[in-house]
């Protein structure tokens, strides 16, 4: 299962290629805790029955709460003079952390699966390839597999995504 910190590598590189140039700290960082934010569940979901809509991996897993959170977060954070022009922007930016929480989760083998459309179904999604988590495996081999398929790629891509906007958005200067 990805832990929050490669939600959060995730988070942060969605932050920086998609976030309005030159990407900022407060953007990256912004989408990184939007990545990690629905694990919150984990504070009250013990014990609770898979089919409630407040059990880990339901209702704060959902398309629902994601536009809920990316729309609050935006609001929020980026409403002052630097971000006038982008709060839509912001908002889709931090959504799309936010849903890369869920589809992460979708890719492991361990839960029965994520509630994408909570709180108006029950059901539960898994993707055919589940490549993290393996129920059986050994705590340390699930996070090196983790560390190699998601987080030091998501790191590289971050950074990347960092230099590369970065230097676009100075402006070429004149002869």
């Amino acid at each position: 299962m990805p832990t929050p910190f490669s939600h959060a590598a995730v988070g942060f590189a969605i932050g920086a290629w998609t976030a309005p140039a030159p990407p900022s700290t407060r953007a990256c960082v912004a989408a990184a805790a939007c990545a990690a934010l629905p694990d919150i569940d984990v504070l009250w979901s013990s014990g609770l029955p898979h089919s409630s809509p407040f059990a880990h991996r339901a209702l704060t897993h959902s398309v629902l709460f994601a536009l809920c959170a990316a729309v609050a977060v935006a609001a929020i954070f980026f409403r002052n003079e630097r971000w006038h022009a982008s709060p839509t922007r912001m908002a889709l930016v931090l959504g799309l952390a936010l849903l890369s929480h869920s589809f992460l989760d979708a890719l492991s083998s361990y839960s029965l699966g994520i509630a994408f459309f909570a709180p108006f179904s029950e059901h539960r999604f898994r993707f055919p390839w589940t490549p993290l988590g393996r129920p059986a495996g050994m705590i340390v081999s699930q996070l090196m597999l983790e560390s190699l398929l998601v987080f030091l790629p998501a790191l590289l891509i971050a950074w990347l995504g960092w230099r590369i906007r970065s230097r676009r958005a100075v402006p070429a200067a004149s002869a």
